[in-house]
């Protein structure tokens, strides 16, 4: 997931004129490291500390433990100073402008999360919020997909990833990868207005992702909060696997259910 996310950042923020200034920058500093030391051996006594030197001359650090004694390596100091911070300049500059586009996509709904043995969280609700604490506490590294049609992505949280969307429409559900997934929880929104209509959008989305995972030949584990308990019936029980009824102990029941072993 992280490697799929990273190349596609690289692709939006560095093209290819930017891809030989950097090329070119990380030469020149290579070359310089044993050019100073070719120089002035008895000060730089290794390539390494002619590496130590240009790198502390094109930041601009100038530590000052490291000094060129002769004409040649004064004259080569200026060169490393003129051009190299020029490199070392763009490279700075393209790596915060990679961490604002990876920040960018990450929240964006163009994200596609290709991991597997995930948890999807669809619909924002604080019942979610508090289900992907308790997921997180128990299980740090467990990696969490939150679907719902919010601006922006309502958590932010390195294991947390969102992707925005109506979550009944199958284009929606790939990006999240739910055929992968270990668990798949769904929430009723916080202020639902119709409870039978709340229950059966839920009921909606989890037959949809039943019938991905039929055609596919996966099978998700699939975990529905409902509202009214009279909505249980067997017919449904060929698209979810487990019920939690909003009224019970909700989120530590919620996420222990996503993260169990089936």
């Amino acid at each position: 997931m992280m490697i799929s996310l990273i190349k596609k950042v690289l692709h939006h923020s560095i093209r290819i004129e930017h891809w030989k200034i950097i090329f070119f920058g990380i030469l020149f500093i290579f070359i310089s490291s044993f050019v100073i030391h070719w120089i002035e051996p008895e000060e730089f006594k290794s390539p390494y500390i002619g590496f130590w030197f240009v790198m502390t001359t094109v930041s601009q650090v100038g530590l000052g433990d490291y000094i060129p004694e002769t004409v040649a390596g004064r004259l080569f100091t200026t060169v490393i100073y003129l051009f190299g911070i020029s490199f070392f300049a763009v490279m700075i500059a393209k790596w915060i402008d990679f961490i604002q586009k990876y920040e960018e996509l990450k929240e964006d709904n163009t994200m596609v999360y290709q991991g597997k043995n995930h948890v999807v969280m669809i619909t924002w609700s604080e019942k979610a919020k508090l289900s992907i604490m308790e997921i997180l506490n128990e299980k740090k590294t467990t990696d969490i997909v939150v679907i719902d049609k919010l601006e922006e992505a309502p958590i932010d949280d390195d294991n947390v990833y969102y992707v925005k969307g109506d979550p009944s429409k199958v284009e929606i559900l790939d990006k999240a990868n739910v055929l992968e997934a270990k668990s798949v929880c769904l929430f009723a929104s916080d202020y639902p207005v119709d409870v039978t209509a709340e229950d059966g959008k839920v009921l909606l989305i989890a037959s949809t992702i039943k019938q991905m995972a039929k055609m596919k030949n996966t099978d998700p584990y699939i975990v529905c909060e409902i509202l009214d308990e009279d909505h249980i019936n067997n017919g449904h029980a060929d698209w979810v696997d487990d019920y939690i009824l909003s009224h019970k102990p909700f989120s530590k029941l919620m996420a222990a259910t996503a993260l169990s072993e089936k």
